[in-house]
């Protein structure tokens, strides 16, 4: 099989980039960590007009009608600027999930903000700024939430009580939920790990001992170059997932589980080698380093880790 992205593909993630260059900086992902509400409206609004929240809702429905391989890239470079809020949640699963229910137009136009409960525990990721909380087969709507957690100022995770429910579907392309948000989250913590990289090389650039840049030193590049390896090749495994998934592959769960788990394998690597480039520093709060490093540590646990995932690919692989 030979796959490739299409320009329009290419085209439409280039110009997500260059909104979010804008938009999504590291200095409003803090402000959204500062004031504790994980969330920035105005590049909400801006995601809604440029249709990347109703990417895979149909065109029936008011949507892009797109798939989720039209969809890879812009999980990913959501990662690059490592952005705040449920854009995830909302984008890969409930919009498309609830595209023929009464909360279709207002998901679609972004009005209302909806989140997942998929995983197991008591807590809620983005409630504090969601209006609807999809779980399972049902909706849940009028809830209050608190007793906030996490590590990651732009995905604070929350317990809810009360609200009413009502009946839904959470499936997507006929996958569960929590293995479509699998596979955005490996694709997101692509983009996160670039970052990182990114951050961590013109750090050692710029940074000097014993009179030269330590990027030239070849400790500093080993570091570099395994980490960047380990990113390089999650990405295939990732695309090859999203090729699975939208084309309804039997082997698309075995898929998005190897994508997962090099994924999170990846920004571990990376978040320990950018971490040991910066030193000490990295932990700081002016350190840009340390915004995509907590994501990638809360992000790497979520939907499965990858040990969870590997066991799965490895249950897939012997037992059919």
């Amino acid at each position: 099989m030979k796959f490739s992205f299409t320009h329009d593909q290419r085209l439409f993630a280039e110009g997500l980039r260059d909104l979010l260059s804008k938009q999504c900086t590291p200095t409003h992902v803090r402000e959204v960590w500062e004031n504790q509400t994980g969330h920035l409206p105005d590049l909400w609004s801006r995601l809604t007009e440029m249709g990347v929240l109703s990417m895979l809702v149909p065109e029936s429905q008011g949507g892009m009608g797109g798939t989720l391989i039209d969809a890879v890239l812009l999980f990913q470079e959501l990662g690059r600027a490592a952005v705040p809020g449920p854009v995830l949640e909302h984008m890969a699963v409930a919009a498309p999930a609830l595209a023929h229910s009464q909360w279709a137009p207002a998901l679609n136009d972004g009005t209302t903000i909806a989140t997942l409960w998929v995983d197991t525990g008591p807590y809620v990721a983005h409630a504090q700024v969601a209006n609807l909380v999809l779980r399972n087969e049902a909706v849940i709507t009028g809830f209050s939430s608190t007793d906030v957690h996490g590590i990651d100022g732009g995905r604070q995770l929350f317990t809810i009580s009360g609200g009413s429910e009502s009946a839904a579907s959470a499936q997507v392309f006929g996958l569960p939920a929590s293995d479509v948000m699998a596979l955005a989250s490996a694709a997101y913590l692509i983009g996160v790990s670039e970052s990182m990289i990114e951050v961590a090389a013109e750090y050692a650039r710029q940074r000097e001992q014993f009179g030269k840049p330590i990027g030239s030193f070849q400790a500093v590049k080993h570091l570099m170059s395994d980490a960047l390896l380990k990113v390089e090749f999650a990405k295939a495994p990732t695309y090859r997932a999203a090729w699975s998934a939208s084309t309804g592959s039997p082997t698309a769960l075995r898929d998005i589980s190897m994508a997962k788990a090099l994924a999170s394998e990846a920004a571990y690597r990376a978040s320990r080698s950018t971490m040991q480039v910066h030193g000490g520093i990295g932990y700081t709060w002016e350190a840009d380093l340390q915004l995509w490093m907590k994501k990638s540590w809360a992000l790497m646990r979520a939907y499965g880790d990858a040990t969870y995932h590997r066991r799965r690919v490895g249950a897939s692989v012997l037992h059919g």
